[in-house]
Parts: C-alpha cells; sequence; structure tokens
C-alpha cells in the first residue's frame, strides 16, 4: 500500500513536472489592461512593444522599458503604454512615459524629462538633431516631427507656411497663431500672429517673430 502512494506521488510530480516545462515554454505577455485596446504585442530583452489605440481609435507604436519594474499594472494611455499610477512609492519612481504620435517613426533616443520630450529627429533633408518639446503630455492628439522640430500633432488646423520649419509647440487659439520660434542663435523666442488665416502670403519666421509676408514681397525675392 505504502508503495502504491509512493508511485502515485512521483507520477503526480513528473506529470506536475511537464505542466509547468510547458508554461515556461509558453510565457505569456506581461498582464494588464493593455491588452484590451492594445495588438502586436512582445517583449524584447526587457522592452514591452505594442500597437496601441488611442482614446480616439488610432493605433501607435509605442513601447515601454522596464515593464518588469512597474510597481503597478501595465496600461494604455492614449495610445501610450505606461505603469498604472496607484500613488504606491514604486509607482511614483516610473519615469513619465512618452506621449503617443507619429514622431516616433523618424526620431529616436527618445526619453521624458519632467513633462518635457527630448529626442534626435530627422528633417526633411535627412539631417539629424536634438530637439524637444515642453509640456509634451499635454499634445492631445500625440507629437508629430515636423521637419526635424517637435510639435503638439493637429489636424487640419495649423495655416501653412515656412514657419513650421523652425517653430516650435505650434498651436491656434481663435485666430491668433501662437509658437516658440528660433532666432536663427539658438535662443527659442514667443510669437503671435493675431488673424493668421487672413494670411495669403507665407507665414515666416524673421528672426523669432512670426510675420505674413506678402505675395508681391515673395516675388522679388
Amino acid at each position: 500500500m505504502r508503495f502504491i502512494r509512493i508511485f502515485s506521488l512521483i507520477a503526480i510530480m513528473i506529470a506536475l513536472g511537464h505542466t509547468g516545462g510547458s508554461l515556461a515554454a509558453q510565457e505569456a505577455n506581461p498582464p494588464g489592461a493593455y491588452q484590451q485596446s492594445c495588438s502586436d504585442i512582445s517583449v524584447k530583452k526587457g522592452t514591452l512593444y505594442a500597437k496601441c489605440q488611442d482614446d480616439k481609435g488610432k493605433g501607435h507604436s509605442t513601447k515601454l522599458a522596464g515593464y518588469e519594474k512597474c510597481g503597478t499594472e501595465i496600461v494604455n494611455k492614449k495610445g501610450n503604454l505606461a505603469c498604472a499610477n496607484n500613488g504606491n512609492a514604486n509607482a511614483a519612481s516610473v519615469a513619465p512615459s512618452q506621449p503617443a504620435g507619429s514622431y516616433t517613426e523618424t526620431c529616436k533616443d527618445i526619453r521624458m524629462r519632467g513633462n518635457t520630450l527630448h529626442a534626435i529627429c530627422k528633417s526633411l533633408d535627412g539631417r539629424e538633431a536634438a530637439t524637444s518639446l515642453h509640456d509634451a503630455n499635454r499634445c492631445s492628439e500625440g507629437v508629430v516631427n515636423l521637419n526635424g522640430i517637435l510639435n503638439c500633432e493637429v489636424s487640419d488646423v495649423l495655416p501653412p507656411g515656412s514657419y513650421i520649419s523652425t517653430c516650435k509647440d505650434v498651436h491656434m487659439k481663435g485666430t491668433t497663431l501662437y509658437a516658440s520660434c528660433n532666432n536663427g542663435k539658438d535662443r527659442w523666442l514667443s510669437a503671435e500672429l493675431h488673424e493668421a488665416h487672413k494670411c495669403t502670403g507665407d507665414i515666416a519666421n524673421q528672426n523669432g517673430a512670426l510675420r505674413c509676408t506678402p505675395i508681391r514681397t515673395m516675388e522679388r525675392r
């Protein structure tokens, strides 16, 4: 009788060993609410990759480095993988997650410092340069790379013009165009242009200031 019990116990242990090996071979993606709105989920060298939908259903390629250090579950925040913040010490130590947006396709070395987004982005001619965007977490529609400069993505609202290549933090309030423009000496100056929608020429950055250049003036050049 005792021999039968020992034999049965050995058989159970062998069965459990095979099951455990099978489970280890089929290791699942880390759990979390993100799986409900993300697809193409994979893990490579401690980094979690996925394609997640934002609040408008638009998909964004996103990643979360060191996901195993999340003190809370992993969630999808506006198309971006992030550790859920439940107020504990572990969650507080997690760095701010990078905002979603198409800029990830043409930028590298992406990182957040506080609410400022830093990256090295390609311009239209293929050159790479460091750029940053303050309050990037407030970009409701994500972040976009405009000719090597990070900007909040705004759908069909910003008036066209050459200023886009040397200005950032571009946004409209009513009919006034606001931006932070480079003055040519690597200084970013606050600029604005009232009734920008009435400009029939080119909206240009002139030494850090926004100006509407009439068509006649452009032809003389």
